[in-house]
Parts: C-alpha cells; sequence; structure tokens
C-alpha cells in the first residue's frame, strides 16, 4: 500500500510539474490572430531582410542556433517543407541566436534553401516580441499573407508536425 500511494505521489507531483513547464514555456499563444511586428534582420551577406518584404506570402519564422540539438533535428524537416510548399505560398526564414561563423556551415551541412540570418541581437529582440520570453529553442512562427499571426511553436516540431501544421493553414494541394 505504501509503495503505491508512493508512486501515485510521485506521479502527481511529475504530471503538476509537467503542466507547469508547459504554461511557463508556452510563449506566444495570446498573439494568436495579431498582426506580426515589424521585424528586420541582416543576412549572412549583410542585407536587410524584413518580414514585410513577404506581405502576401505565408511566413514561416523559425529561430534557431547552431548550439541546439533540437534545431538540428528540426533542420531537414524545414528544408524540405521549403521545397515542397514554396508553390503555395510559403517562405521560411531562419533567424539564428548566433554568429555568422557558426551558422554558415550550418547552411552548407543541411543544404538550407531559405534565408537564415546570423543577427543575435535582431533575433533574440524579434523572438521575444512575438512571445517568447524565455529564450528556449526552437521557436517557431507562422504569419499569414496579410500578416497576422496564425501559430505558435515552441520546441522542435517533428516531419509529421510540421506538415500537419502546414496542412491546416496552407491548405491541401
Amino acid at each position: 500500500m505504501r509503495q503505491t500511494l508512493l508512486i501515485l505521489i510521485i506521479a502527481v507531483a511529475a504530471a503538476t510539474g509537467g503542466f507547469v513547464a508547459y504554461r511557463t514555456l508556452d510563449g506566444g499563444s495570446e498573439l494568436l490572430g495579431q498582426a506580426a511586428p515589424e521585424l528586420t534582420f541582416s543576412s549572412l551577406d549583410g542585407t536587410a531582410v524584413s518580414l514585410s518584404q513577404f506581405r502576401g506570402r505565408w511566413v514561416l519564422l523559425n529561430f534557431w542556433a547552431s548550439w541546439c540539438a533540437p534545431c538540428m533535428d528540426e533542420l531537414p524537416h524545414l528544408v524540405e517543407a521549403q521545397s515542397l510548399y514554396a508553390g503555395r505560398g510559403l517562405q521560411i526564414l531562419g533567424p539564428a541566436l548566433d554568429e555568422a561563423a557558426a551558422i554558415k556551415p550550418m547552411v552548407v551541412r543541411f543544404r538550407i534553401n531559405y534565408p537564415v540570418m546570423a543577427d543575435f541581437m535582431a533575433a533574440d529582440s524579434a523572438m521575444q516580441q512575438l512571445g517568447n520570453n524565455k529564450g528556449a529553442l526552437p521557436y517557431s512562427v507562422l504569419v499569414d499573407p496579410n500578416g497576422l499571426i496564425q501559430a505558435v511553436q515552441l520546441g522542435g516540431m517533428q516531419r509529421a508536425d510540421l506538415h500537419a501544421l502546414l496542412e491546416r493553414h496552407l491548405g491541401t494541394p
């Protein structure tokens, strides 16, 4: 009986801790349906990339870093999604909370086919404006063609989750 009670107490404590962590790390959901802020980043070649220049397209902002293991797991799925969904109006943007020297090898290694920006300060500020005040990575925000935030995702997405998100918002072919 004592062992069962101890297991039950541990299970309740773990569930409560998980719920608190989820609610604490859940960022950006209060922004759904609101206009995305005007964001501008510096690309790897030094040119300015602003969110507004992609108005009329779906934009998936994916905040990441070279030192983030879940980000590395997610990158191949993002590369694939850019290829598959570009014709349906998707543009992925990859602001990195990292230095250009660390990002450039990742662009080559993963054959990243969307704009990547290594502008730590701008990426950190943008991520906070988009509801992620904890700095947890990866963090993705889907902005519709009218500039409204439609989805936020804290943490890495598996291939199926990413495709489900895009299908839900972009529609099926």
